[in-house]
C-alpha cells in the first residue's frame, strides 16, 4: 500500500478536460506547475500573460514539451495489494476498477474563455451563489446516503467555492464557475431522479437487495465482473475476479450469483466492495485529505490494507469470524480483532454507511 497522497492539482494539469477556470486557481497557489499550465490546451491568454508576469523564469521553459499525461489514479491512498476494492474467493481475487470521473469541463470552448464572460462579474457571482445554494438543497436530501460525496461530486465543488475569489480571476473566469456549478448541480438533479428509479429489486437476487438498500438506488449492479474489473495480480496463481466498483457511474460489478458460492458468500462479497465505495466518498468529503477510513489504514489498523479493512466491515456486518464457506476462502487471509470491529463500528455511524 502507498503512503503517499495523490496530488489532485498535478492530475487536473495533465487533464486535458480541465476547465480554465480550475487552471486559474491551480496556478495562483502552484508556481511548480506553471510549465505545464502553459502546455495545457485550456490556458487562455490572460492566465498566460499572468504566468509569465509572475514568474519570468519560466519563459525559458516554455521551449520544452510538456511531460506526458499520466493515468490518474484513486483518490485518497487506499489501494493495496491486487488493486482497489478487490476481494479473493479461494485464492481468487477482485481487483477494483477504477473509472475516475474528470473535472467537470466547462461547457465553452477552451480556445474561446472569453465567450463566458459577455456577462458582468455582479451577474456571474449572483449566478453562482444561485447554484451554490441549490446545490446544497438538493445534497441535503442525500447527506446521509454513504455515498453522498460521490454522488454530488462534493469535492469539485467545493474546490470551486473555494477559488471563486482566489486570484487570478478573470471576468471570464468567474463566468466559468458559474458555469461548472450549474453543470454539477444539475448532474446532481439527474442523479437524484434516476436513484428514484432504480430503487427496485429488478432482478430479484440477494446481491441487488443488498446493494439497493444500501445505496437507496445511488448505487448500481452489474455481473459483468469478467469484463470489468481486470485479471489478478498473478497470472498462475489460481486467482479469478469475482467482483470490483467502479466510480463512474456508482456500480458495483460482480460475477453472476451462481459463480460467487451460497448467500453468505454472496452477501460478504457485495459487502466487501460497497465499503470500497464508502471509503472512496469518506475521501471526498474530506477533499485530498485521507478520510477517517483511510487514516485508520495509514495508523497500521486493519494490517495497514484497505483490502483487509474492506473484509473486516463484511465481517462485522455479518457477524462472522471466518472467510472459508463450503470449502472455498475468500478474503485476504485475515480475521480482524474486536478491537478492530468496534473500529469500524464507530466509522461507519461517522459516513452513514450501513452496520446492524
Amino acid at each position: 500500500m502507498s503512503g503517499h497522497m495523490h496530488d489532485t492539482d498535478l492530475a487536473a494539469v495533465q487533464n486535458p478536460a480541465t476547465p480554465p477556470a480550475l487552471l486559474a486557481e491551480i496556478a495562483a497557489r502552484r508556481g511548480d506547475l506553471h510549465s505545464l499550465l502553459l502546455h495545457h490546451p485550456a490556458c487562455y491568454p490572460q492566465l498566460r500573460e499572468w504566468i509569465l508576469a509572475v514568474n519570468p523564469a519560466i519563459r525559458a521553459a516554455m521551449a520544452a514539451p510538456a511531460p506526458a499525461p499520466v493515468p490518474r489514479r484513486g483518490r485518497g491512498g487506499l489501494c493495496a495489494l491486487l488493486g482497489c476494492g478487490g476481494i479473493a474467493l479461494l485464492g481468487f481475487a477482485l481487483v477494483v476498477v477504477l473509472v475516475v470521473a474528470g473535472l467537470f469541463a466547462s461547457s465553452s470552448s477552451p480556445e474561446q474563455p472569453e465567450a463566458q464572460g459577455t456577462g458582468s462579474r455582479s451577474e456571474s457571482l449572483a449566478a453562482f451563489d444561485a447554484e451554490r445554494s441549490r446545490f446544497y438543497e438538493l445534497y441535503a436530501q442525500i447527506e446521509a446516503n454513504p455515498v453522498a460525496p460521490l454522488v454530488a461530486d462534493l469535492m469539485t465543488f467545493r474546490r470551486l467555492e473555494a477559488s471563486i475569489s482566489q486570484p487570478p480571476v478573470t471576468d471570464a473566469s468567474v463566468a466559468d464557475r458559474a458555469s461548472e456549478a450549474k453543470a454539477i448541480r444539475q448532474s446532481l438533479e439527474q442523479r437524484i431522479a434516476d436513484a428514484a428509479a432504480r430503487r427496485a429489486n429488478v432482478s430479484g437476487s440477494v446481491s441487488e437487495a443488498i446493494v439497493d438498500e444500501a445505496g437507496q438506488g445511488f448505487i448500481d449492479i452489474a455481473w459483468n465482473a469478467d469484463t470489468e474489473c481486470g485479471t489478478p495480480g498473478e497470472p498462475d496463481d489460481g486467482r479469478v475476479t469475482i467482483g470490483c466498483i467502479s466510480e463512474e457511474t456508482l456500480t458495483v460489478h460482480l460475477l453472476p450469483e451462481d459463480q460467487l458460492g451460497g448467500d453468505t458468500a454472496i452477501r460478504l462479497v457485495v459487502l466487501h466492495e460497497l465499503s470500497h465505495l464508502y471509503m472512496r466518498a469518506d475521501s471526498d468529503a474530506n477533499g485530498a485529505e485521507l478520510g477517517s477510513s483511510g487514516v485508520l489504514v495509514e495508523q497500521g489498523h486493519f494490517q495497514g490494507n484497505s483490502e483487509v479493512f474492506a473484509d473486516c466491515y463484511a465481517l462485522t456486518y455479518l457477524d462472522l469470524w471466518t472467510l472459508t464457506f463450503d470449502g472455498r476462502d475468500y478474503g485476504y487471509d485475515y480475521i480482524c480483532t474486536a478491537e478492530e470491529r468496534q473500529l469500524m463500528r464507530t466509522w461507519t455511524v461517522e459516513v452513514h454507511a450501513p452496520m446492524p
